[in-house]
């Protein structure tokens, strides 16, 4: 839900519906829920229960707000035209967690609201200030190399290119990108690729010189440390 302190344009409207789902909106324009789907929240809520920015959850259930009444499209579509009143979440590490008037086993997130702001570099194109409120949850069908970091998967589809496009072709894969995406899986049958194979995205594919200059210049570091310790 949009709530707006001046009158938007048609392509105001259509642009900040799009913003969302990275880290300068913490809520997604729109929300889609399935049952079961994986998310993931984007903003710390619980702390001692691990409810964290980043953490993965199952959606055990979602509670709509009687004030924004469902408009049923399909036998198993249904849209809303406001937020829920709250989300039910469940993983490992709420298993054995017990809440008062909360299934066994499950979280609630509750939606926040968040100012868009023109001030800001991200959202120069509006005209004036609008809040939206929603959920801090995000589907996880897809994940950015950045969040899968530590994770590993079964089966992977990875999009090994760079986040440039130029005369309508993507730039390189970065090295470390590379490297994640392609290290996510458990085996190498389980690997499936989105687009082709090219070489310039392996062939002389090398670690960016500042980082390889940081991570000597540590090693050095960690060195003389050592060295003036055992002195």
């Amino acid at each position: 839900m949009h709530t707006w302190r001046c009158t938007p344009s048609q392509d105001e409207l259509a642009r900040t519906i799009e913003q969302g789902d990275n880290s300068n909106c913490k809520v997604p324009g729109i929300f889609f829920y399935a049952q079961g789907m994986p998310v993931v929240v984007n903003k710390n809520i619980y702390t001692g229960l691990k409810v964290v920015n980043g953490a993965e959850f199952t959606a055990a259930d979602i509670i709509p707000d009687p004030k924004y009444r469902g408009y049923h499209l399909a036998d198993d579509v249904t849209i809303h035209f406001g937020p829920p009143l709250g989300i039910l979440l469940q993983s490992t590490e709420t298993e054995n967690l017990t809440i008062p008037s909360l299934p066994p086993g499950t979280v609630l997130i509750q939606p926040i609201s968040y100012t868009v702001d023109p001030t800001s570099s991200h959202f120069r194109f509006l005209s004036g200030k609008c809040t939206r409120r929603g959920l801090p949850v995000v589907p996880a069908f897809v994940l950015t190399d950045y969040k899968a970091q530590g994770k590993t998967f079964v089966e992977v589809l990875l999009e090994l290119r760079g986040n440039r496009v130029t005369n309508g072709q993507p730039s390189k894969c970065d090295f470390t990108s590379l490297y994640v995406q392609l290290s996510r899986c458990r085996t190498l049958q389980g690997i499936k690729l989105l687009s082709p194979i090219r070489q310039q995205d392996f062939i002389g594919n090398k670690l960016d010189q500042t980082i390889v200059d940081a991570m000597q210049r540590l090693r050095n570091l960690a060195d003389e440390t050592r060295r003036i310790y055992e002195a």
